[in-house]
């Protein structure tokens, strides 16, 4: 009975982190999330003894104006619990659509202590004027900016812009 609580307790609160946190705040809304929710994936689980929570198979995290779509989700936790969220990572085909812009990547990270998301691997970045990939995008909510860096075995970073 303890864990089922206890496993409530955690989806509760770090769902809507998660989305806040992570998601919102990448596309630059700083505000709280207003409206419901939903996540929906094949498996949920909650490893205590190694403080982390994890959505798997097929993750899909829908609330208005975002959607994310991931193999899986994955919320470390400190030693406070829930409340105490140290990072959170999205790993797998994952694709972030909002209306106006879509990024995809194999993985991202976001550490709500220093309000930095990262996207890794196959980066790219879509709207209607262009497209820019990279092996990285690093984008810094607290300071308003965004950066797509070279990467270590000198991939460049790509950018295409429509000419309308």
């Amino acid at each position: 009975m303890k864990l089922i609580s206890r496993t409530k307790q955690i989806y509760k609160i770090f769902l809507s982190m998660l989305l806040a946190a992570m998601f919102s705040l990448y596309i630059g809304q700083v505000n709280a999330v207003e409206d419901q929710i939903v996540i929906t994936s094949d498996d949920f689980s909650v490893e205590e003894n190694s403080s982390r929570a994890i959505f798997s198979g097929n993750v899909i995290i829908a609330q208005p104006d975002l959607k994310v779509w991931a193999n899986k989700v994955i919320v470390y936790y400190g030693e406070n619990g829930p409340s105490d969220i140290k990072s959170l990572e999205v790993i797998g085909q994952v694709k972030i659509e909002q209306p106006e812009q879509t990024a995809f990547s194999d993985r991202g990270v976001y550490d709500p202590k220093t309000e930095i998301l990262k996207l890794f691997g196959n980066v790219r970045v879509v709207n209607d004027s262009g497209a820019i990939t990279g092996a990285e995008l690093i984008v810094d909510i607290k300071n308003g900016t965004s950066r797509f860096p070279a990467s270590q075995d000198g991939e460049r970073v790509t950018a295409i812009f429509s000419a309308q």
